[in-house]
């Protein structure tokens, strides 16, 4: 074989050699990645995905809110004659001021007093006539019925006497207090019935004003949960003055579901107050945390976090700050106030509870709460 030949024939064997080993090298390294694969199947990171939520606060101790109101007299009456008759007498301007004990009206009393003029008559007959008896039956000449009888007629017409007495007192209105005549119903030379009244007649020595409260307020703690009123006229619209919780109805109205809250207070000396001015009322409502809580802690949190179960419950979903499954937590709430629920029981200040997409959320689910300025799942 010529040189050349040999040559060609010994790259050919090294290149074979080579490939060989490169295939071999392949291979195990084929072989070995299968087994390693057998072995430990490769893992599947677990993504957490991103929710909104919002941190657990601590509650205020209370809270101020603001109600429009409606003024009117500490007392207030209407009066009228107990008797009928014809007004001769009507002193009853509105807006007269009126002492207590002043005529405010007066009937004619020329009826009442005939009326009275025939009952004292028969009066003082039916006395002389029971006088009369008594001496005859002491000489035995009358029977003990017939006296019986002298002393039941005398006894009516005492009687008699008394209510015509009453009746001509009648005829006169006074005013049972101070106060000021805030609207009259009759006019003079008029005839009037027993019972109609006359005039409406108030005391504002001491102003009350009236504010409709919503009902969620009064169910919880009642009137004891509105604290510290204070009142502003609209007339004066600067002043704040202190007042009083005097009383609050026991029923709702019909129409707004509202609880009437009274506060009273003297008026200012320099205002002018009036039966049916407007005022606006600031009271302070007592938080969760003034009462006594089951956990201790007193917290709010975000309306939109609070979902309805089925058993009827309030329900929030507690994320873990570092991602976890959500937690479903059962809560306690007080009220609602600026967006936010008060929560009694359930919840520590610096929780996160999901505010968005709750009826997605599940036990079993991976989350965390979502980074403010990211997108996706780097938010």
């Amino acid at each position: 074989m010529r040189p050349a030949a040999k040559n060609r024939s010994r790259l050919v064997i090294g290149l074979s050699g080579g490939a060989a080993l490169v295939l071999a090298a392949c291979a195990l390294v084929l072989f070995g990645k299968d087994t390693q694969a057998a072995e430990a199947p490769p893992s599947q990171a677990v993504v957490a995905r991103p929710i909104p939520t919002a941190v657990v606060q601590a509650a205020p101790a209370g809270y101020e809110r603001v109600f429009p109101g409606n003024v009117r007299a500490n007392r207030r009456v209407e009066l009228a004659f107990s008797v009928p008759g014809l007004l001769d007498r009507l002193n009853a301007e509105e807006g007269r001021r009126i002492r207590q004990g002043e005529v405010i009206a007066g009937l004619d009393e020329r009826d009442y007093r005939y009326a009275l003029d025939a009952a004292a008559a028969r009066c003082a007959n039916a006395k002389r006539e029971l006088a009369r008896h008594r001496n005859l039956r002491r000489q035995g000449v009358v029977t003990e019925s017939e006296y019986e009888d002298a002393q039941t007629a005398h006894d009516i017409a005492v009687a008699e006497l008394r209510t015509c007495e009453k009746a001509l007192e009648d005829t006169v209105l006074r005013a049972p207090f101070d106060g000021v005549v805030v609207e009259r119903y009759a006019e003079n030379h008029e005839h009037v019935q027993a019972k109609r009244a006359i005039v409406a007649f108030q005391d504002i020595s001491l102003v009350e004003v009236v504010v409709p409260v919503p009902e969620r307020l009064f169910a919880r703690g009642g009137a004891g949960a509105l604290r510290s009123p204070r009142v502003r006229f609209d007339a004066d619209g600067e002043r704040w003055f202190d007042a009083t919780v005097r009383e609050h109805s026991a029923r709702s109205d019909r129409v707004t579901q509202t609880y009437d809250l009274v506060v009273a207070l003297a008026p200012p000396p320099d205002l002018n107050v009036l039966p049916g001015m407007t005022a606006t009322v600031k009271v302070r409502i007592a938080g969760s945390s003034d009462a006594a809580s089951p956990t201790g802690h007193a917290t709010q949190v975000p309306a939109e976090a609070l979902w309805l179960g089925r058993d009827g419950g309030s329900y929030v979903w507690v994320i873990d700050p570092a991602g976890a499954d959500p937690s479903k937590r059962r809560v306690e709430t007080v009220n609602m106030r600026d967006g936010c629920v008060e929560v009694r029981s359930g919840l520590r200040p610096g929780e996160h509870v999901a505010i968005a997409g709750l009826h997605t959320l599940r036990e079993g689910l991976r989350v965390r709460p979502m980074v403010a300025g990211k997108e996706g799942l780097d938010g």
